[in-house]
């Protein structure tokens, strides 16, 4: 304290001003979330929020932690949102962020870039100049040149505001918006519409993202858009630049309260020991005749299988019931990204399964329109589409039925149509978290092949070697024989079992039989570039274990071809050649239609040259894998059988066949 003794008073009272100024200073400075600044000054005219009135956060819960990610305080620098459409993403996010700069935050320079200029305008006059009106922020759109009465707080392009701050709207189609201005918050909206390259002076998203420099440990860049086509979509690019989170709720079945992920439906299915196939969990109706019962859509609990309606949304998405998890490493600590599909948004899921309806045939598992697939997989799932290409039609394939039933080998009808009698079995098996698929081939002369048998056996738990459906596929290589109508016996020549989902039990379970040629498979892509293209290689999967791995996509350019081979029935059939039996379902030879052959792309969207298969969304496909796995069965047979056990040191097929007609694989009458 200072003396102030022989002080005149005139000096005490000013001293005594001062302190009592000091005294009433505070180091304490309060700060907003932009949700809570959202929920305390935001109000939503009639139409342009569901619902109208006062902006409530709870209507959209998962955008919350987005939206909060732009605080002033919040260490993460860099926001991702990869989106659906009707979440509310454009209301909840970009323009609270707006209002919350300009209402809390007063001195941020911003840059809002969509992308034209026309849209950039369009969102200004027709979103945020309301807003302001209706917010209470219009008081506070000021020119910083407040002696100048000429100028207004807004322009075109330009917005101004108590506190220093200011917005640039504009477009990205122009290089002279992306070197003009430095910003500390960078707002990039719908960018998956952006140019590739502007002005041939480079990429805009880089370009853009340069005017944060001197704001580096300060700044806010937050990208959102619907994403587009796989290959050259930038929010996908952003996305896996971040911790790529995802909104997990809790099922609403107090017995299970399983944390899932909102997805269209699930690879897998459960097929019950009589072979019923029960509906998939995720979204599910029923369409009679075509006609979809809306009332029948319903979510299914991954884990339970409870029914989830329509109005449980709310209580689905609470916050008290759901959580952003995130899902991978970022780049930084200081990048997030988020995934949010149409499904928790306000678009109802009839809405949703309408729209993937109009697009896709459920029945023949076909697309209707490629413009209405590519629209869902866009603005429903939030996910890149990849177009379609060569497929193979069912139609052709039905084709392919023969007289001969499931478990018979028909060799007198087989040594008149393909070359030969059938000269040795090969099987594969496709492993899944509910199931083994299983399938067995017989084979003639010049590749042209038999469908003997096909199953799903349920598994409880594929880890476990004790399962019975693990037993079934033991009893197929132990003792299973079977016997053609000219009385030849048949085993098991060679089996492969795909190891790409549960490698561990795949190579145990292959460790049973060092004798008797089953191995773990695994398959690898197209290699690029000048690379030797080698149909199979050989693997060590663990000590004393030999595996296969091989390049399907290989032997489905081969098969795809072949399926799409007609024959009249009166001469030999074309090499190579597939036949079923004539109690084959639809259902199961649609498997055989389900992928498309489609060109490799670069991230600017141009194609490389290379050709690659690709399952459309969630198509079962089982019998096209097992049928490209027996087909590399029957080559490493040979491969086996020419190089190791020395017929020649180069595979001869006719050596081969003249051994396996000799009865190497099977015992004659």
């Amino acid at each position: 304290m200072i003396d102030l003794t022989g002080a005149d008073d005139e000096l005490n009272e000013d001293i005594e001003w001062l302190w009592r100024r000091v005294d009433a200073t505070t180091t304490e400075r309060h700060f907003l979330l932009p949700s809570e600044w959202a929920e305390q000054n935001r109000y939503l005219p009639r139409g342009k929020g569901n619902p109208s009135g006062p902006f409530r956060i709870e209507h959209t819960p998962y955008l919350k932690e987005i939206l909060d990610c732009l605080a002033e305080q919040s260490a993460v620098r860099e926001i991702a949102l990869m989106k659906g459409a009707q979440i509310g993403g454009t209301v909840t996010v970009l323009e609270n962020a707006i209002g919350y700069f300009i209402g809390h935050v007063k001195s941020a320079p911003i840059m809002m870039l969509t992308a034209t200029d026309d849209m950039a305008a369009a969102r200004t006059e027709l979103s945020l100049v309301p807003m302001f009106h209706e917010s209470g922020l219009e008081p506070l759109i000021k020119s910083s040149d407040e002696g100048n009465r000429r100028k207004q707080g807004r322009t075109a392009k330009r917005t101004e505001w108590v506190g220093g701050g200011f917005m640039i709207a504009c477009g990205a189609q122009t290089p002279t918006h992306m070197r003009s201005f430095s910003v500390q918050v960078l707002l990039r909206d719908e960018i998956d519409e952006w140019p590739l390259d502007i002005g041939h002076q480079g990429d805009p998203i880089v370009l853009s993202g340069r005017r944060t420099a001197a704001y580096e440990r300060v700044r806010k860049v937050l990208d959102l858009s619907t994403p587009k086509l796989e290959g050259s979509s930038k929010i996908a690019e952003r996305y896996r630049r971040g911790d790529q989170r995802r909104y997990h709720f809790r099922c609403l079945n107090p017995e299970c309260r399983h944390e899932q992920e909102m997805r269209w439906n699930r690879d897998h299915e459960t097929v019950t020991p009589d072979g019923e196939v029960l509906p998939r969990t995720g979204i599910v109706w029923h369409a009679p005749d075509g006609v979809l019962d809306e009332d029948s859509v319903r979510y299914l609990c991954e884990a339970c299988g409870h029914e989830h309606r329509e109005h449980d949304k709310r209580r689905m998405f609470a916050f008290d019931n759901a959580r952003w998890i995130p899902t991978a490493t970022p780049v930084a600590n200081t990048v997030r990204s988020y995934h949010l599909s149409a499904l928790y948004g306000q678009e109802s899921w009839a809405a949703c399964v309408r729209l993937w309806l109009d697009a896709w045939d459920e029945e023949h598992q076909a697309c209707r329109d490629q413009a209405k697939l590519q629209a869902f997989y866009n603005t429903v799932l939030g996910s890149t589409f990849k177009p379609l290409g060569e497929r193979i039609k069912f139609s052709i394939v039905s084709g392919h039925r023969r007289g001969y039933l499931f478990g018979g080998i028909p060799n007198r009808w087989a040594a008149e149509f393909c070359g030969s009698p059938v000269l040795l079995l090969t099987a594969a098996v496709d492993v899944h978290g509910n199931n083994l698929a299983v399938a067995v081939f017989g084979w003639c002369r010049d590749r042209r092949v038999i469908l003997v048998d096909y199953w799903r056996f349920p598994v409880q738990d594929p880890k476990n070697l004790s399962d019975p459906a693990w037993d079934e596929v033991r009893k197929l290589i132990n003792t299973k024989r079977y016997v053609g109508d000219d009385k030849k016996t048949y085993g098991i020549a060679v089996m492969l079992i795909d190891s790409g989902y549960e490698p561990d039990a795949v190579y145990r379970f292959c460790a049973e039989f060092p004798h008797r040629h089953v191995y773990p498979i695994k398959g690898r892509p197209v290699p690029s570039g000048s690379a030797t293209v080698k149909q199979f290689v050989k693997f060590s999967p663990r000590p004393n274990t030999e595996g296969w791995l091989i390049t399907v996509d290989l032997y489905k350019d081969r098969w795809s071809s072949a399926l799409k081979q007609q024959w009249s029935g009166l001469s030999a059939q074309p090499i190579p050649f597939f036949n079923a039996p004539k109690d084959c379902t639809d259902k199961q030879l649609k498997e055989l239609t389900v992928e498309t052959r489609n060109e490799r792309v670069d991230s600017s969207g141009n194609g490389l040259g290379v050709f690659e298969w690709h399952r459309p969304g969630n198509a079962r496909n089982e019998l096209w894998d097992l049928l490209v796995y027996s087909d590399a069965a029957l080559d490493i047979t040979v491969h086996l059988l020419s190089v190791q056990e020395g017929m020649s040191q180069q595979i001869d097929w006719q050596d081969f066949y003249a051994a396996a007609a000799n009865g190497l694989f099977f015992e004659a009458a």
